[in-house]
């Protein structure tokens, strides 16, 4: 018979080891984020569609968990709820995540901190996502 998951652990399956490798890559190709930065802003067709992407897969984690009781809970629901509002504003008003963006990354030890933190917080998530379910 198939196991069903609880909504915290299969959502904590997912966004931990996203939020692992997202938070490695800013800090291990710092020196690319601006360039990277500079291309995606200058495409508006792929501002638009990432944008739709992350609506849609926030609306997706959304519908399979939203619970604010636990720590985890707390986070698995916060990064989704930003997540989604990061697509919502790529969509409507880019101009405003792209400043966040361009004061961040100007900031070496603001990208390193902020990327060691989501290396943390997604070990954290994946070990939440993936420990032994209780008896």
């Amino acid at each position: 018979m198939a196991r069903v998951l609880d909504s915290t652990r299969l959502t904590a399956r997912i966004l931990g080891p996203f939020l692992a490798v997202a938070g490695a890559a800013s800090v291990l190709r710092r020196d690319d984020l601006l360039a990277l930065m500079g291309g995606f802003q200058g495409d508006p067709a792929l501002t638009f569609v990432t944008g739709m992407l992350l609506v849609l897969a926030g609306l997706a984690l959304m519908a399979v968990h939203q619970r604010w009781r636990t720590p985890a809970e707390i986070a698995l629901s916060l990064t989704i709820w930003l997540l989604t509002l990061r697509g919502v504003f790529l969509i409507f008003a880019p101009s405003v995540i792209f400043d966040l963006a361009d004061n961040v990354i100007a900031s070496t030890p603001l990208v390193v901190a902020g990327g060691l933190a989501a290396v943390g917080v997604g070990v954290w998530l994946t070990l939440v996502g993936y420990r032994q379910a209780p008896a």
